[in-house]
C-alpha cells in the first residue's frame, strides 16, 4: 500500500509521473511539417520534408504544383494535401516509394507521363486515401501486406493497383479508370469493395487464393478475370461488361454470389478448365451467354436468373459431373444448353420458361434430369446427335423422369423398354432402344420432336396428335416400326425418319410444314401409305433412300415439290394423287424409280419431273392441267407408257439429253404448244401414242424433235395416231414428218388404232 491514514506517498506520485512521461512523450514529439511551393511554409519541396520528417509526423501540403518524383518514405509519416488541389507531377520517375510501414498518403493528386509507378509500397501496413494517381504504367504497386487504397481514384494507367506477392491488402470506395484495374498475383486474402471499374479488364487474379471481390460496379470490356487461382469469392458485384463479365480459367474452389451481370457479348460467368466452383444466386441478363462452362467439372450452379440471353441462358461444353439446380431461365434462345459430350451432369428442379428452345441435349448423354418444369417455350425439348457422321444413340441415353414436366405435363423417356404400352399422357416422349413398346393418343405440342424414336425396333404410335414441333415425329435408326393415323400440324417436319429400315407410316397427316410434312434419309424400305400432305414446303421428301413406296397418298398445294426423291433409287409411286404444288413429282438421281398410276394436275411446273437418272417406269399416270405434264433430262432407257397427258399449259411431255426411251400408249391431247417435243435426245421410240389437237392456232404442233429417234415401230407395229395428218389404215404407209428431223413411217388412222 502507497497509502497510509489517506495520505499518498512520494514513491506513488513518482511512478505516476514516469508513466504520463512515456504516454505523452511521443505525442509531444510529434511534428506538423508544411510545405508550400510559393515559400510560406517550412518547405518548398515534398522531398525536402519527407527527409526531415521523424516517425510520426504530419506533412501538410498547401495547395500547388509540385513537379517532383523519386520521393523515398522511411519513417512512418502521414503526407496529406491540404486545402485546395495539390498535384505531384513525377514525370517519368516513381512518385512515392514507401518501404516503412504505418505512412499515409492523403488528398493528393499524383501524375505521371505514363511510365513508372505512382506510388510503390514495399512496406506493410500503409494507407493511401483520397488521391487521385493517373497516367502511370501502374498506379499503385503493393508488393507487401495489409496496405490500404481508400477512396481514391486512378486513372490512365496501363494497371490502376497492382497487388504482388502479399496478404490482405485492401482497396474499398476507389475508382479506377485504367486498362487493367486491379491486378493481383501470388496474393493471399486481398479484399476489393464498393469500387468502380471501367477499362479493358476490372480485376484480375492469377495464382492467388482467398481474395473477396464485393460490391463493386463494373463497367469494363472484361468485369473479373480469375485464372489458376482457389477459394476466392466474387459477391454482390453489378457487372456492365461489354464482352465478359466473370471468367475463371483453370481455378478452382471459388464462389460467385450474387452478382448481377448484363449485356456481355461473349458470356455473363464462363469457366474454362475449372472445377469444383459454386455460381450461385447470380442474375446473367441480355448476354449472348448467361453462364457458359467449357471442359469443366465438379461445379455448382444453382439459383440464378438468366434472362433474355441471347444464344442460351446456361451452356455445358465437353463438361462432365456439374450440378445445374434451381435456377431459373425465362426468354433466352436456349434455356439450357448442354453439347461436346457433356455428360454425367445432374440438371435439378430449374424452371426453364418461354425461351427459344427450353432444353437442348446436343451429343450429350447419360445426365440425369429431375423436377424441371418446362413451360411455354418455343421448343420445349431437344435432344440430339451433334456428330452427325455418326449413328450411335449414346447422345439420347438420358436419365429422365416422370417428375419433369412440359406444360404441366409428365416427360415420358422411355429407355430399353420392352414389351411394353404405354397409357400417360405425355408432354414430351422419347423411346430409346426400346423393343415392341406402344404408345397411343398423345397430344405433343411444341417440341423440338414431339415423338422420338431411336435404335428400336418393332415399336409403334398411334393416334398421335402433333402441333408446332421442329419435327412432330423423328425415327432414328429404327427397324420395322410404325407410325399409324397420327396428325402433324405446323411443325417444320411432320414425320422424319433417318437411317432406318422397313419403318411404315401408315394414314398420317402433315399440313402446314414449313420444310417438309414427311421427310426420309438414309433410309431402306420405308413405306408411306394413305399419307395425306397440304401446305408444306415439300409434301414427301425421299433423300438417299432406296426401294420405298409412297402408295394412295394425297399431296398438294407444296410450295416446291408435292413428292421429291433425291438418289434414291428403285422407290416406287403408285395410286398418289398429286395436285396444286409448284412441281408434282420430281425425281433426281433416283434410278430404277416407278410412277405408276398416280393423278398429277394443276401443277405450276410439271406434273412429273426426272432428271439425271436411269430405268425409270412411267406408267398409267394422268397429267393434266400442269406447266408441263411430264419433263425428262439427262434420263436414260425411261419406259414411259400409258399416261394421259391433256390440257398441259406448254407440252404433254418435254425431253431433253436423254436417250434410249420408249414411249408408247401415251395419249397427248390439246396441250398448250405440244404434245411431245423431243430436244437433243437420241434412241428413242416413240409409237402407239395418240396426238390430239396440241398446240394453238397460232403454232399447231403435235410433237417437235431435232434429235436421231424412232417415230414408229416397223410396218406392222406401225407409228402414232396424229390429229393434224389424215391417213387411211392402221397402220398406214404414208410417212408423217415430224419437225424438224422426225418422220412417222406408218402414222395410224384412228385413235388407238393399234388395239
Amino acid at each position: 500500500m502507497y497509502r497510509i491514514g489517506g495520505i499518498v506517498t512520494k514513491k506513488f506520485w513518482l511512478l505516476i509521473s514516469l508513466f504520463l512521461i512515456c504516454v505523452v512523450l511521443p505525442e509531444a514529439l510529434a511534428e506538423t511539417l508544411v510545405v508550400d511551393r510559393g515559400g510560406g511554409g517550412g518547405f518548398e519541396t515534398i522531398r525536402e520534408a519527407v527527409l526531415t520528417a521523424s516517425s510520426g509526423d504530419e506533412i501538410l501540403i498547401r495547395p500547388g504544383y509540385y513537379r517532383e518524383g523519386a520521393i523515398s518514405v522511411l519513417s512512418p509519416v502521414s503526407i496529406i494535401g491540404a486545402g485546395g488541389q495539390v498535384t505531384v507531377d513525377s514525370g517519368s520517375e516513381v512518385a512515392f516509394r514507401v518501404d516503412t510501414s504505418g505512412c499515409i498518403i492523403s488528398g493528393l493528386a499524383i501524375r505521371g507521363s505514363g511510365e513508372g509507378v505512382g506510388v510503390e509500397l514495399n512496406s506493410p501496413g500503409n494507407s493511401i486515401e483520397g488521391c487521385r494517381i493517373s497516367n502511370f504504367s501502374t498506379g499503385v504497386l503493393s508488393a507487401s501486406s495489409k496496405n490500404r487504397i481508400i477512396e481514391s481514384a486512378i486513372e490512365g494507367c496501363s494497371v490502376g493497383i497492382r497487388l504482388r506477392d502479399g496478404l490482405d491488402n485492401v482497396v474499398m470506395d476507389s475508382r479506377i479508370r485504367s486498362s487493367r484495374g486491379i491486378e493481383i498475383t501470388g496474393s493471399l486474402g486481398s479484399e476489393i469493395s464498393n469500387c468502380t471499374f471501367s477499362g479493358d479488364i476490372g480485376v484480375f487474379l492469377a495464382n492467388s487464393s482467398e481474395n473477396a471481390v464485393f460490391g463493386s460496379v463494373f463497367l469494363s470490356a472484361t468485369g473479373i478475370e480469375i485464372s489458376d487461382s482457389d477459394r476466392n469469392q466474387i459477391e454482390g458485384n453489378h457487372l456492365s461488361s461489354s464482352e465478359w463479365g466473370i471468367v475463371l480459367e483453370g481455378s478452382e474452389d471459388n464462389e460467385i454470389r450474387d452478382n448481377g451481370i448484363s449485356g456481355s457479348d461473349v458470356a455473363g460467368v464462363i469457366l474454362l478448365g475449372s472445377e469444383k466452383n459454386a455460381i450461385i444466386n447470380n442474375s446473367a441478363r441480355e448476354c449472348t451467354v448467361g453462364i457458359r462452362l467449357k471442359d469443366s467439372a465438379d461445379n455448382r450452379i444453382g439459383d440464378n436468373l438468366l434472362d433474355e440471353n441471347e444464344v442460351a441462358g446456361i451452356r455445358l461444353e465437353g463438361s462432365t459431373k456439374n450440378v445445374i439446380m434451381g435456377n431459373v431461365l425465362i426468354e433466352n434462345g436456349e434455356g439450357l444448353l448442354l453439347k461436346s459430350k457433356s455428360i454425367e451432369n445432374a440438371i435439378e428442379v430449374n424452371e426453364i420458361l418461354r425461351n427459344g428452345r427450353g432444353l437442348s441435349l446436343l451429343g450429350s448423354g447419360l445426365n440425369v434430369l429431375r423436377g424441371n418444369r418446362m413451360e411455354m417455350d418455343r421448343y420445349s425439348i431437344r435432344v440430339d446427335r451433334e456428330d452427325l457422321s455418326t449413328w450411335d444413340d449414346e447422345p439420347f441415353r438420358q436419365d429422365v423422369d416422370s417428375s419433369n414436366t412440359v406444360d404441366g405435363r409428365p416427360v415420358c423417356y422411355i429407355v430399353d423398354g420392352q414389351d411394353l404400352k404405354l397409357y400417360e399422357d405425355c408432354g414430351f416422349l422419347a423411346m430409346v432402344g426400346c423393343k415392341n413398346v406402344i404408345v397411343e393418343n398423345l397430344n405433343l405440342v411444341n417440341n423440338s420432336v414431339g415423338a422420338l424414336l431411336v435404335n428400336s425396333t418393332g415399336c409403334m404410335a398411334k393416334n398421335l396428335t402433333l402441333s408446332k414441333n421442329e419435327a412432330g415425329v423423328r425415327m432414328l435408326k429404327t427397324t420395322d416400326c410404325k407410325v399409324e393415323e397420327s396428325k402433324a400440324e405446323n411443325c417444320t417436319v411432320g414425320f422424319l425418319v433417318q437411317k432406318c429400315q422397313g419403318d411404315d407410316l401408315l394414314g398420317c397427316e402433315a399440313n402446314g410444314s414449313s420444310e417438309s410434312g414427311f421427310e426420309i434419309e438414309d433410309s431402306e424400305g420405308a413405306i408411306l401409305k394413305g399419307s395425306k400432305a397440304s401446305k408444306n414446303g415439300v409434301g414427301i421428301s425421299l433423300l438417299n433412300s432406296s426401294s420405298c413406296q409412297i402408295l394412295q397418298s394425297d399431296v398438294g398445294s407444296s410450295q416446291e415439290e408435292g413428292i421429291r426423291l433425291i438418289r434414291s433409287p428403285k422407290c416406287i409411286l403408285n395410286q398418289n394423287r398429286v395436285y396444286e404444288n409448284r412441281q408434282g413429282i420430281g425425281a433426281s438421281g433416283s434410278d430404277g424409280v416407278m410412277v405408276i398410276r398416280n393423278d398429277l394436275y394443276s401443277n405450276q411446273d410439271a406434273g412429273l419431273a426426272l432428271e439425271q437418272l436411269s430405268t425409270a417406269t412411267v406408267s398409267g399416270n394422268i397429267a393434266r392441267e400442269n406447266g408441263d405434264g411430264i419433263f425428262l433430262q439427262s434420263v436414260e432407257r425411261a419406259s414411259i407408257e400409258g399416261n394421259n397427258l391433256s390440257k398441259n399449259g406448254r407440252y404433254g411431255l418435254r425431253m431433253s439429253y436423254s436417250r434410249d426411251g420408249k414411249l408408247a400408249g401415251n395419249s397427248f391431247i390439246q396441250n398448250g404448244l405440244g404434245g411431245a417435243s423431243l430436244i437433243d435426245c437420241s434412241g428413242c421410240s416413240i409409237y402407239h401414242n395418240n396426238f390430239i389437237e396440241n398446240g394453238n392456232l397460232m403454232m399447231p404442233q403435235n410433237a417437235v424433235d431435232n434429235g436421231n429417234n424412232a417415230w414408229d415401230a416397223g410396218p406392222e407395229a406401225g407409228g402414232n395416231y396424229w390429229s393434224d395428218f389424215q391417213v387411211e389404215g392402221n397402220p398406214a404407209a404414208d410417212p408423217k414428218q415430224v419437225p424438224t428431223k422426225g418422220t412417222d413411217r406408218y402414222p395410224f388412222q384412228d385413235p388407238d388404232g393399234w388395239n
